[in-house]
């Protein structure tokens, strides 16, 4: 996916831009509505501080000028809320989701329950676009004596998660499995503003699978006054914020857990992502991601967005399908070695 982004970027923003010029009868179908941002995630988090920021400026570049409100549907790592978008919600324009990108590929790795939990196609979704590429990393607190990569591989670390398929959790399975650590999940949280509580109480030591955006979008304090150590980030390449830290593709004790990890942060190429019911009539579609885009590459936005400490790095419609497709694409070994690791284990007891 990397290596013709920039490319494709060009084409798909390009399309997305004529997409909306044609919509031209989204003017009148708009006019006086409200679009419902559904957050497949608490209050409080990254995915609901994006979204409210978002919802300040959207209605602007949408002709007609609707309201945009946030609700939030937090359960499952977004599984309900992707599930009430793909069947429940109306196919008219009025409501997209604001979910956490790993959902997605759930129906790939059928992870949850009997492994039909996920009742949506990623391919048939109405794709608005993704809002940036998330960098996964792994904080500890700055009481612990964890200072490095190195001094947790043979120590238990308690790490917090919302959730046996969130990121927290997801995260902390991979670099057991991958790395050689032995991260102990603590669950039962609600959301990412919880954890982080957990985090500042002592009751846990680490967050694992924190996205970089929402640690310098909500705790931007805790990096100024070290109170975190960042001890690992998962991608392709290191943030150039992040240069000192190491990169855990190149901790993988073997060329198989290479890809594995390869695969499962796939996912934070399309970070933050915006979908829609599929069915949705073709011209609203449009303005929905031509507007979307539209929004994401204003200058005026993005001053907004830096002075808020919001990330912004925009895919386009095109260029979420072209991940999702990359990634089930997936030899089949990698796939089944992927599923093991990502199969919930639900801790029973907070420790």
């Amino acid at each position: 996916m990397t290596r013709y982004r920039s490319v494709l970027r060009v084409a798909c923003l390009s399309l997305a831009v004529c997409g909306l010029a044609a919509s031209v009868h989204a003017d009148d179908f708009y006019k006086g509505k409200t679009i419902t941002i559904v957050v497949g995630s608490s209050s409080g988090g990254g995915y609901d501080t994006y979204a409210r920021f978002l919802a300040r400026s959207w209605p602007k570049y949408i002709p007609g000028n609707p309201n945009v409100v946030v609700e939030n549907m937090p359960g499952a790592g977004s599984l309900k809320a992707t599930n009430y978008i793909y069947n429940v919600a109306p196919k008219d324009g009025t409501m997209v989701g604001a979910v956490q990108q790993g959902i997605l590929f759930e129906p790939l790795f059928k992870t949850m329950g009997s492994g039909k939990e996920a009742k949506f196609d990623p391919m048939k979704l109405g794709w608005v676009g993704a809002v940036t590429h998330d960098t996964a990393i792994m904080v500890v607190w700055h009481t612990t004596p964890f200072k490095s990569l190195k001094d947790i591989k043979n120590a238990q670390v308690l790490t917090g998660s919302a959730g046996a398929t969130t990121n927290y959790a997801v995260y902390a399975r991979l670099m057991n499995a991958t790395m050689g650590t032995h991260l102990k999940i603590v669950e039962g949280y609600r959301g990412t503003s919880d954890v982080t509580i957990a985090l500042e109480r002592g009751e846990v030591q680490a967050m694992t699978g924190w996205d970089y955006s929402s640690l310098i979008g909500t705790k931007a304090d805790w990096v100024k006054n070290r109170d975190v150590r960042i001890l690992v980030q998962f991608g392709a390449r290191k943030l150039s914020d992040l240069s000192d830290v190491p990169l855990a593709r190149e901790q993988a004790t073997t060329p198989i857990n290479q890809k594995v990890l390869d695969l499962i942060t796939l996912r934070q190429e399309i970070g933050r992502p915006y979908i829609a019911p599929p069915g949705l009539p073709a011209d609203r579609l449009a303005t929905l991601s031509g507007s979307f885009q539209k929004m994401l590459h204003d200058g005026t936005f993005l001053d907004d967005a830096r002075k808020h400490r919001i990330e912004i790095d925009p895919s386009t419609a095109d260029e979420c399908r072209a991940v999702i497709k990359e990634g089930y694409a997936a030899p089949a070994d990698v796939i089944k070695r992927a599923r093991t690791i990502l199969i919930a284990q639900t801790e029973k007891k907070k420790s």
